[in-house]
């Protein structure tokens, strides 16, 4: 018999945790760089103006030009024009909206 306590022989040996180097004895640092139970991020999440008002319009857009274009009756331009105008005005709202809130959408903490 051998003078080692009792040990499986049949697995590999248990690696160290990820989290800590094998030299390493001593506890790891909490982190102090955050309150506890909020998440990490930026406090406020910022859009560009130029950025917002292309995305409204293309949403606004985009639909109403695929429904005058694929009308069974054909493609209507005067549809196809009331979406790219509407989408025009709705984007330039957004944008001017944005441009006037600093880009920040929600004042304050999120939930």
């Amino acid at each position: 018999m051998s003078d080692e306590p009792n040990r499986r022989e049949t697995g590999p040996s248990p690696s160290p945790s990820p989290s800590r180097s094998p030299s390493s004895e001593e506890p790891r640092r909490p982190d102090v760089s955050r309150p506890p139970g909020r998440p990490p991020g930026p406090e406020d999440i910022r859009i560009g103006p130029f950025a917002g008002g292309f995305a409204v319009f293309t949403a606004v857009a985009i639909p109403i030009v695929v429904f005058g274009y694929t009308r069974a009756a054909g493609p209507d331009d005067a549809i196809i024009g009331i979406g790219v105008i509407v989408g025009l005005l709705v984007g330039v709202i957004a944008g001017l909206w944005l441009a006037r809130r600093d880009g920040r959408v929600w004042r304050g903490p999120q939930l």
